[in-house]
């Protein structure tokens, strides 16, 4: 049965997240990711929030209640025949209690949280700030132009240790000017892009292997008046940059994430 035929609700991908599928409806919404960007980005993001809730739950801690709660037991306690309203400073004590267990669990999935957005954005400021300092140059906005594409993206795949893809966006307005090897943290070797339209207005595709990024959601950053869209495919991320409306960038990266994820794309170099 093809996945066309089988009707996918929303319903359906929490029960994805959760393993609950039957194989044939798992078919279909791997599917679904392959061909909608958008739903493969919003599955990614609720793995994630499982992940960090199993994370901090995961303590044996939680395995099983306190002897103290245990069904049995309270069911035999001998129950007051008369009833009786508790203090209200007892009510209160318990609301604070409970206040502050939200508040430390909040706080600790925030650490968690922003201790994992750390790669990433310390990847897309790289990826930014490239784009402002190259973007405007004149003369040499390129350190290898398109003229020598076969040596660049050899060269660039053989530094990045990944064959790389360059997407065609001619029919977006865009050429490709050539690219440049640059340098991110720890030494990591990164391969920037460089796009222009008649007009002269640049975007970017940055590229670099990342393994302590492991968010695979298709993100948004902006900075200043630059915008960018940034994502993690296996270990290897990509931020796409520019000065052009965010609809119309995020329209450019999804065009660059289907090609660079097709069979059909020109695959440049291979290692």
């Amino acid at each position: 049965m093809s996945h066309q035929n089988i009707d996918i609700q929303e319903q359906d991908l929490h029960a994805y997240i959760d393993q609950q599928l039957s194989p044939e409806k798992v078919k279909a919404v791997e599917a679904l990711m392959q061909e909608d960007p958008k739903i493969a980005t919003k599955i990614h993001q609720w793995q994630q929030q499982n992940d960090l809730i199993k994370k901090h739950f995961s303590h044996n801690q939680y395995d099983e209640l306190p002897k103290r709660l245990n069904i049995h037991r309270l069911n035999a306690i001998d129950q007051p025949k008369t009833s009786f309203a508790m203090p209200w400073y007892y009510s209160m004590a318990a609301s604070l209690f409970l206040m502050l267990i939200s508040s430390m669990v909040g706080w600790t999935l925030h650490g968690f949280s922003d201790s994992n957005q750390q790669p990433q954005l310390s990847f897309v400021n790289s990826a930014i700030s490239a784009y402002e300092v190259f973007s405007v140059e004149v003369l040499h906005p390129v350190e290898v132009s398109v003229d020598k594409k076969e040596h660049l993206v050899a060269w660039l795949s053989k530094r990045v240790k990944h064959p790389l893809k360059v997407p065609k966006l001619e029919q977006y307005g865009y050429n490709l000017l050539g690219g440049r090897l640059l340098a991110m943290k720890k030494g990591r070797p990164a391969a920037q892009f460089m796009f222009e339209d008649k007009t002269g207005q640049r975007i970017t595709l940055l590229v670099s292997k990342n393994p302590l990024y492991n968010d695979h959601a298709f993100l948004f950053k902006n900075e200043d008046k630059v915008n960018a869209f940034y994502w993690m495919d296996t270990n290897i991320a990509y931020s796409v940059s520019g000065k052009l409306q965010r609809d119309k960038l995020e329209a450019l990266s999804q065009e660059i994430y289907q090609q660079i994820n097709s069979n059909d794309t020109e695959q440049l170099a291979r290692i």
